[in-house]
């Protein structure tokens, strides 16, 4: 008697995660650091900005040996991340301009006259300033659940990510908020706090195990992240206060129950004239992990 194996949704995740390539790693030399990224597939070239700030690169691990099926995916090690860290974490060593000019870098080094640039949350945000600065460099543009054009609307990124917590995960969470807990290690507190938060994050509260059982301490950097925020606020980065500049395509992809919700997904498609908005059904924020087809013949469809 044959035993009938049923794919699910989570299951397919775990064979995607045990699959994945780790990828060999290159480095170009950017204001005096060694940044470092690494090349999956072939095909049009696409750079795939992760999201943070602080985000190790290895998160996107996934997302990247989804897309190199098509593509010739570029993970990059942002500056202050992975084998991208300086010494010496401030001002002089981690802003946005340096982020961008370590992304024209790598284009040079590869001889990319222009590529198609996707970013993921925050990375969403870091891409429509790319585009914004080097719009010469922009194939085409994705955003997948970007944050938008500002900082705004956290709050409510929050307060909809707490609707969906359960009562576990609430334990969990005033678990690692204790102060005790918090003065021994602050880091690993912290990062307890976002994993019980993660279910949050979903449609399917099943699927956030993807991301909570490989969820290691390594995979965040938030003092770089505080340094980035730093430079965000000083300088007024806007984008809603920018004319949009950026003539070539546009891709949203935002999932229809992500925690950002449809507001910010419109009105990127507001500011930019070529572009086209996909909400992808029964998706949160980690949209391929959710609908990994669907976003692989999305992008496939709108590179081709």
């Amino acid at each position: 008697m044959k035993t009938k194996i049923i794919i699910t949704p989570l299951l397919l995740l775990i064979v995607l995660f045990l699959g994945q390539s780790f990828g060999q790693y290159k480095s170009v030399s950017s204001h005096g650091l060694d940044v470092h990224y690494r090349i999956f597939g072939e095909g049009e070239p696409l750079l795939v900005i992760g999201g943070g700030p602080g985000d190790d690169s290895n998160r996107y691990l996934s997302l990247c040996n989804l897309l190199s099926k098509n593509h010739k995916c570029i993970l990059v090690d942002q500056r202050g991340t992975g084998k991208s860290t300086p010494e010496v974490l401030d001002s002089t060593t981690i802003s946005i301009d340096l982020t961008l000019d370590d992304f024209e870098a790598i284009r040079n080094q590869l001889g990319l006259s222009t590529w198609n640039v996707l970013g993921f949350s925050f990375g969403g945000y870091l891409a429509s300033l790319y585009a914004n600065y080097f719009p010469e460099s922009v194939t085409s543009l994705i955003l997948l659940g970007s944050m938008g054009l500002n900082t705004n609307g956290f709050s409510h990124f929050l307060d909809n990510i707490t609707s969906r917590m359960q009562a576990n995960d609430f334990d969990l969470f005033e678990y690692w908020s204790d102060s005790t807990r918090v003065a021994q290690d602050p880091k690993h507190a912290l990062v307890e706090r976002i994993r019980a938060r993660m279910p949050g994050y979903f449609y399917d509260r099943k699927n956030s195990l993807y991301v909570t059982q490989n969820m290691k301490d390594s995979d965040f950097n938030f003092e770089m992240g505080r340094w980035i925020w730093k430079d965000i606020v000083d300088k007024n980065l806007d984008l809603a206060e920018f004319d949009s500049i950026l003539e070539n395509p546009v891709l949203i992809l935002h999932g229809r129950q992500d925690p950002f919700g449809e507001l910010k997904a419109e009105s990127l498609r507001k500011y930019y004239k070529n572009s086209k908005l996909i909400f992808v059904e029964k998706a949160g924020h980690y949209s391929w992990l959710e609908r990994s087809e669907i976003i692989s013949e999305e992008l496939k469809n709108f590179i081709k």
